[in-house]
């Protein structure tokens, strides 16, 4: 075999293999294609919607207005009403952030604020006051044990956070006590009616505490809730980022769905 022979026949088998592996592969390469197309299919996913009627076969709430303890555990406001409440604060940075969101989307909400922390930025107490949210007393130390202490130490809790609040915003309105790890009890309740508050309790948890993410904290809200809803967050007690990333969309969620956001009925 001639030498010109042979080298045309080794070109021709590298050119067969050259085009049998781009036959193999039509896509022009797996990995990197699903690379450049994972972006848009994440883009392109759906946001889950509200359920139609998430509480009930009719759409009501699935609590009473007030429980047999004296909690009120709904708005007690007519036709489609949501109510925000935080917990935990006032915390120098999460804090803020919360109020700029609610003052772009102009709701307003309920602070349920633990003493020690009133005592430590009073000046963001001032602030949640000026920009006209209620106050919630929610303990100096939030002990959720509270329902097993005897009455001295209960009402020192209660009343130290109004000492605290009073200090910060003199004269300022305090209608309601929410219990520390939501451990509502009547002995408990008996003590902050005293001090002329209402125990507020709440119907939607989604769990924020827990941090599982924006979406998901989104998500558990736009599926539960219902007409008179108190809806439970937190804007401190640990890192809530991913509540205030989910804050704006889960209001824009449930005006699209034509509710109205109110302050719980004291």
């Amino acid at each position: 075999m001639s030498r010109e022979l042979r080298a045309a026949l080794i070109l021709c088998l590298v050119v067969g293999v050259i085009v049998g592996a781009a036959r193999s592969d039509p896509q022009g390469g797996g990995t990197s294609a699903a690379v450049e197309t994972a972006p848009a299919q994440v883009k392109a996913a759906p946001q889950r919607l509200l359920a139609l009627n998430p509480a009930t076969a009719d759409g009501s709430a699935p609590v009473a207005d007030v429980d047999d303890a004296g909690t009120r555990r709904l708005t007690g406001r007519e036709g489609d009403t949501v109510a925000l409440t935080f917990d935990d604060g006032p915390h120098p940075d999460q804090t803020p952030a919360v109020l700029e969101i609610l003052r772009d989307h102009d709701v307003t909400a309920t602070f349920c604020l633990v003493g020690e922390m009133a005592r430590l930025y009073p000046d963001l107490v001032r602030q949640i006051a000026d920009d006209g949210h209620r106050l919630c007393d929610h303990t100096i130390t939030h002990d959720t044990s509270l329902p097993d202490k005897p009455a001295d130490v209960i009402e020192d809790e209660i009343a130290g956070t109004l000492d605290a609040i009073e200090a910060a915003v003199p004269g300022v309105e305090v209608p309601f006590y929410r219990a520390p790890g939501g451990n509502f009890a009547a002995n408990v309740n008996e003590i902050a009616a005293e001090l002329d508050q209402v125990p507020l309790g709440w119907s939607v948890d989604p769990g924020d505490w827990r941090k599982p993410g924006a979406r998901a904290i989104h998500d558990y809200v736009a599926e539960h809730v219902h007409p008179g809803a108190i809806i439970l967050l937190h804007d401190g007690g640990g890192d809530r980022s991913g509540t205030i990333e989910a804050l704006p969309e889960i209001i824009e969620t449930l005006i699209d769905a034509g509710y109205e956001f109110v302050v719980p009925r004291a």
